[in-house]
């Protein structure tokens, strides 16, 4: 999510002192000019004036009242798995809710866990204490927070199926919880990133099994992703959304495009829909983006749509 504006030094300096003083005063951590590179999975992205992480529900809603007070603008990040940041960096404060951290609590066979819980961790804590039927979420690298935002899936399956209840922080501070309805996801959005909310735990519905079977589950699922996706590698998962009645990877396979490159950019040998980064820029991944969309319009006739967000001020 972004309340995003181009500003020049001048405004960046001020800025980024009203934001510091802010932070100081909620006494929440904050880094100045903090590379956001090391905060995603593809390594790419220059600065963000301020880097501020809040550590509750409580805090964040703080720190968004007095950002909307001010008039100032924000965007929020989560694990970074689905990001492609600019390297001239940002001219914007980043808020990361990665410290919405915490154990997960156990609720009969649903599980309470934090925004900022990553969910590999959550099904495998739960798989120790016999709560399964998170199974499917084991490969995806994003955090509890980012996937509910985009309903993030994997093998016809989302993490929209197994949401009992959102709790929430608005941009102007407002905290909530809200049971939604199947009707509030859809492929690759929520009510959480329609609504601008900002996710501060969830609880998710499971079903009791023994942790052996589920450990058995987890490990197809990881064996299958390790040969099908370029796991050990700097990426940020699919590219592309799937086009009505196809597979974004399969179209973009069977156009012969893994291998493409653009400086250390390239699409990965295993999975078309997968760019690798092997020391490239945010440039390269993009000049690569627009290659790809360039030759599955020309082929195919199709004008892909992005799946991974970009983070860019212009």
């Amino acid at each position: 999510m972004k309340v995003s504006m181009s500003v020049d030094r001048e405004e960046r300096a001020r800025m980024a002192s009203m934001v510091a003083k802010i932070a100081r005063d909620l006494g929440i951590p904050c880094k100045v000019e903090e590379p956001l590179g090391p905060h995603t999975t593809m390594g790419v992205g220059g600065p963000a004036p301020c880097f501020l992480e809040p550590t509750s529900a409580g805090i964040l809603a703080g720190l968004m009242r007095e950002m909307a007070a001010a008039g100032l603008p924000f965007r929020i990040l989560g694990a970074g798995s689905n990001l492609i940041v600019d390297d001239r960096g940002l001219s914007t404060p980043v808020i990361s809710t990665a410290s919405l951290s915490g154990e997960p609590e156990r609720r009969g066979e649903s599980v309470r866990a934090p925004a900022g819980m990553l969910l590999p961790r959550l099904v495998r804590r739960m798989a120790d204490e016999g709560l399964g039927g998170f199974e499917f979420l084991e490969g995806i690298p994003g955090s509890l927070g980012g996937s509910l935002s985009m309903n993030a899936g994997a093998g016809g399956r989302w993490i929209g199926d197994v949401v009992a209840e959102v709790e929430t922080v608005t941009p102007a501070g407002e905290i909530g919880s809200h049971r939604p309805g199947q009707e509030e996801f859809g492929y690759r959005r929520s009510f959480v990133s329609q609504q601008g909310r900002i996710v501060t735990s969830t609880t998710l519905r499971g079903r009791a099994d023994e942790p052996q079977a589920i450990r058995e589950r987890i490990r197809d699922s990881r064996a299958y992703r390790v040969a099908t996706q370029p796991l050990s590698e700097r990426s940020s998962g699919c590219i592309f959304k799937n086009p009505d009645g196809d597979s974004a990877g399969a179209l973009l396979d069977r156009l012969s495009l893994k291998g493409l490159s653009a400086g250390g950019a390239i699409v990965s040998e295993r999975h078309a829909n997968f760019i690798v980064n092997r020391g490239g820029s945010c440039d390269d991944i993009l000049r690569l983006i627009d290659l790809m969309r360039e030759r599955v319009r020309q082929q195919a006739g199709i004008d892909l749509q992005l799946e991974v967000v970009v983070w860019r001020d212009r």
